[in-house]
């Protein structure tokens, strides 16, 4: 519209004489911010209505304080301009958005977020929206039906009558709906992610952070009322006493789903795949598991999006003495002791029903069986074991300690400066402690003294031995009970990672670290010839290459296998022929240059430092959980890694997929 055109227009219509310039230009803003809420009124969204919905009339007189009279003329002048006109050129300022946000909510004159004026039969409910740079907000959202393909169409996805499932729209939005009154920035949930792959923040810590600090507009002054306490008068004089259907306050359990989701939407876009959950399930942990399984498995053995890496510090060539050419790429495995509770029957990799079990599904039945290991009796009402003297007094023994431990941890807990890190509220502390005992006799038994393990309730695994006031050893010697009264905890996380720091996969060790569980590990990792790495560092390599001559394996015959300098030096016996022929890394000329390593062998104990910092996030978290979890800090850090590999001029690469994994 020219400004000839505005002003002999405004001249005929009284009602907009004594309307300023400034007021146009602010209905235009605000009218701009209005335009998806009119459109969803229309069922034409071509060209603008003639008359404005009562509520936008009410706002913007509202906002300009003017008559609905006025609103109406400036719609008739304006509307085609309105409806054309690109959001850029007529963008709102800070003030303008707060003021139109805090009279819109009250007439309920909410924006719609996606353009979905086709559809029909409408439903709005309130919610609450966690941003990052806008602190928290109340709002409302809306849904509509499509009678066409029988779906209905929410924020994030659709929901198809039929089957119930929930489909998500491609790409990742900026706004994600963790739960129905719960929605997320994008931009908050990665600074979350960020937080937990740098910081080792937990759920908890997120959450407590963001409601007294991001989530608050005036947090400065609100968490420190006396230096700032004029403005905190002030503060008070203008506040409302607002309230609203849902929570104000971003919970613990909403971040740790919103992780999961976020990083599950991303993880679709990366594969250029949907994300489909089931609409109906019980809960948003029970919507999500499928998927999180689904990712988990892809993730196994060369699953890592960093996997085929390479770089200064883990690619090497160089010429030799003869003037050949040599590569040198090299892996280092080692393991740490995070872990998640699980059945207690050694080494039994299915899950647990609940946390709060003892045994998985398969071997529940031994709920019914005493809890010492070499007993089949069954147990007595009441108890975890038979009527043996010996077994029930491990069993008195194992709730008298809990009760002192529990004490003791309530203690901790009360202490100013004790960090919890727990990211689950599900379960509770009843992982095994290693009790023995040993019967006081005053003479020789015929069977001899036994010794009775049981596995405590508690979170550490401390051997705890009573030895017997007992003249003379028993001729039969000791014997060892042991009793399970509370869950196990697998035994370690093992990773096999670069030198330069890259962590290329992950792997659950159930029962122990046993050399031939690093073997198939290590084969999982490398399973073809052409991606075994020349050199495979591992602190207990004479006993693994030992396993691989007694089995015959073939694998890694083209791989050399050193410990690495510290634990060599300090951990393996210079008598051991084997250790000294096949795994002393002074043995390989090639690794040594000037007299120093070329590789980093000590790369995974540094990396475990950074590792430990999750135990108390992930002890108590459920097992599909704690994978994904983890292959996402492990992802993300190795991001972080290669971008700090470039900037210090290491050259990162990617060998292609196909000369690791040929087709035949």
């Amino acid at each position: 519209m020219l400004l000839s055109q505005l002003a002999d227009v405004t001249a005929r219509k009284s009602s907009l004489k004594s309307l300023s310039l400034e007021n146009v230009f602010r209905f235009l803003r605000y009218a701009t911010l209005a335009r998806e809420f009119i459109q969803h009124m229309q069922k034409d969204i071509s060209l603008p209505p003639k008359h404005l919905p009562p509520s936008s009339l009410r706002l913007f007189a509202s906002l300009l304080q003017v008559t609905p009279a006025t609103i109406s003329s400036l719609w008739s002048l304006l509307r085609f301009e309105v409806w054309s006109s690109p959001n850029a050129t007529t963008v709102a300022t800070e003030a303008e958005v707060k003021a139109y946000n805090k009279v819109a909510l009250d007439l309920g004159t909410y924006i719609f977020i996606r353009q979905l004026a086709t559809l029909t039969d409408p439903r709005t409910h309130k919610a609450t929206l966690f941003t990052l740079r806008e602190g928290t907000l109340p709002i409302y959202t809306t849904s509509f039906y499509c009678r066409a393909c029988h779906r209905r169409y929410h924020h994030n996805y659709s929901v198809q009558n039929v089957n119930n499932v929930r489909e998500y729209y491609g790409g990742v939005p900026d706004i994600i709906q963790v739960s129905q009154h719960c929605f997320i920035s994008s931009d908050l949930l990665e600074f979350f992610a960020v937080s937990k792959t740098h910081g080792a923040l937990s759920s908890m810590n997120c959450s407590r952070i963001y409601n007294h600090s991001i989530g608050l507009l005036n947090a400065s002054v609100l968490n420190n009322l006396t230096a700032h306490m004029d403005t905190f008068q002030a503060y008070l004089s203008s506040k409302t006493n607002f309230r609203w259907q849902s929570s104000m306050q971003l919970l613990q359990t909403d971040v740790l789903n919103g992780f999961f989701l976020y990083s599950l939407l991303l993880d679709h876009a990366e594969q250029q795949s949907t994300l489909v959950l089931d609409h109906n399930a019980p809960s948003q942990k029970d919507r999500l598991q499928p998927a999180l399984q689904a990712r988990n498995a892809r993730m196994e053995g060369f699953g890592q999006e960093e996997y085929t890496h390479a770089c200064d510090l883990c690619y090497i060539v160089f010429l030799d003495d003869e003037g050949n050419l040599v590569k040198i790429q090299a892996a280092v495995c080692d393991g740490h002791t995070t872990g998640h509770p699980c059945c207690a029957v050694h080494d039994c990799k299915e899950p647990l029903l609940t946390l709060r079990q003892r045994f998985c599904a398969t071997h529940t039945y031994l709920n019914n069986i005493c809890a010492v290991t070499d007993c089949q009796s069954p147990i007595e009402t009441g108890h975890l074991t038979c009527g043996s003297p010996d077994h029930r007094a491990l069993e008195n023994a194992y709730f008298k300690q809990g009760k002192a431990l529990s004490r003791l941890r309530k203690r901790l807990n009360n202490t100013p400066g004790h960090s919890q890190g727990k990211d689950s509220v599900e379960g509770e502390d009843d992982t095994g402690m290693l009790v023995e005992s040993t019967p006081s006799c005053d003479g020789k038994p015929e069977a001899g003294n036994r010794k009775l393990k049981a596995f405590f309730g508690h979170d550490t695994g401390m051997l705890v031995e009573s030895t017997p006031s007992c003249d003379g050893k028993p001729e039969a010697g000791n014997r060892k009970l042991k009793a399970f009264f509370g869950r196990r905890r697998t035994h370690n996380e093992q990773i096999i990672m670069r030198p330069c720091g890259v962590i290329l996969s992950r792997a659950t060790f159930f029962g122990s670290e046993a050399v031939s569980a690093v073997n198939t590990f290590a084969k999982a990792t490398f399973p073809t010839p052409q991606s075994t790495p020349e050199f495979f560092i591992f602190d207990n390599n004479c006993k693994l290459h030992a396993h691989q001559q007694n089995i015959g394996e073939k694998h890694f015959e083209n791989t050399g296998m050193p410990v690495d300098v510290f634990h060599f030096d300090t951990k393996h016996s210079a008598t051991d022929r084997h250790c000294q022929l096949y795994c002393n890394p002074a043995a390989f000329p090639e690794l040594i240059k000037d007299g120093k390593w070329r590789i980093n062998t000590s790369i995974c104990e540094q990396t475990n430092v950074w590792l430990a910092g999750y135990q108390a996030i992930l002890r108590d978290m459920e097992a599909t959980r704690y994978n994904f979890y983890l292959d996402e800090m492990i992802k993300r850090r190795n991001r972080f890694v290669v971008a700090e590999l470039g900037l210090k001029g290491h050259t990162p690469w990617n060998i292609p997929i196909s000369t690791l994994f040929p087709i035949s």
